[in-house]
């Protein structure tokens, strides 16, 4: 399908823009503001030019990323902080979208493999990795949306963070950012081999952290395939 073959394209030069912005973060980026650092980053998932963006990109700092759709602020880098990024660029007019939280350290990379000094933010971070492998292992075409959200929501209820977790587990990405299938407690679309969405739990406690995995799967053969 010549459509998600384009979308794959696009998740992949999104997911080698992050290393390539978490490369200029490791040696630019200690000492910077928000502000800077998503310029910067826009600059890096744009290809300075080459790319439009799915949306202006979110890099958010320790408690501003509690903030699921935050907004720049004046906070810098330090060692060891935390770090969100959520970004996106478009292939062909067809969006990608990808969030990593890392702990910025000297070595951090945008893996989904990662180790925190607070355990708190430890206990956070591994039930939203849990929550997200959950829901991709065990999706499945013919099932309704808002069993897919389940997957997610129950994991991050079980852990004690019900009440942190404040939006739908994804939607739909294609020409647009959002759009149908969306991922939500509400949901009765029925999921189909070919749809493309995000998974995306997260976990946000006001004023203090943020965390939030996401990437874009697609339904093929029954089963949800990471892009």
């Amino acid at each position: 399908d010549e459509e998600l073959k384009i979308m794959a394209k696009a998740a992949k030069l999104g997911a080698k823009a992050f290393k390539h912005l978490a490369k200029e973060f490791r040696k630019h980026g200690f000492g910077k503001d928000e502000y800077t650092l998503t310029h910067l980053a826009k600059g890096i998932l744009g290809d300075f030019g080459k790319y439009d963006l799915s949306f202006d990109p979110i890099v958010a700092i320790n408690k501003n990323a509690a903030k699921p759709h935050a907004m720049p602020t004046v906070t810098t880098l330090k060692k060891n902080d935390l770090l969100l990024v959520d970004a996106g660029l478009k292939y062909k007019r067809y969006c990608s979208d990808r969030t990593r939280t890392v702990q910025a350290d000297k070595h951090f990379m945008f893996s989904t493999h990662q180790k925190f000094k607070h355990k708190n933010i430890q206990k956070a971070y591994d039930t939203v990795l849990k929550a997200h492998d959950n829901a991709i292992s065990k999706a499945r075409s013919g099932m309704k949306a808002k069993k897919i959200d389940a997957f997610t929501r129950d994991i991050i209820s079980k852990a004690g963070f019900e009440k942190y977790y404040v939006h739908s587990t994804g939607h739909g990405v294609g020409l647009d950012i959002h759009e149908m299938p969306y991922i939500s407690t509400k949901s009765n679309t029925v999921i189909e081999d070919g749809m493309v969405f995000t998974i995306e739990p997260g976990i946000y406690l006001p004023d203090t952290f943020g965390i939030r995995i996401e990437d874009m799967v697609a339904m093929v053969d029954g089963k949800a395939k990471i892009l």
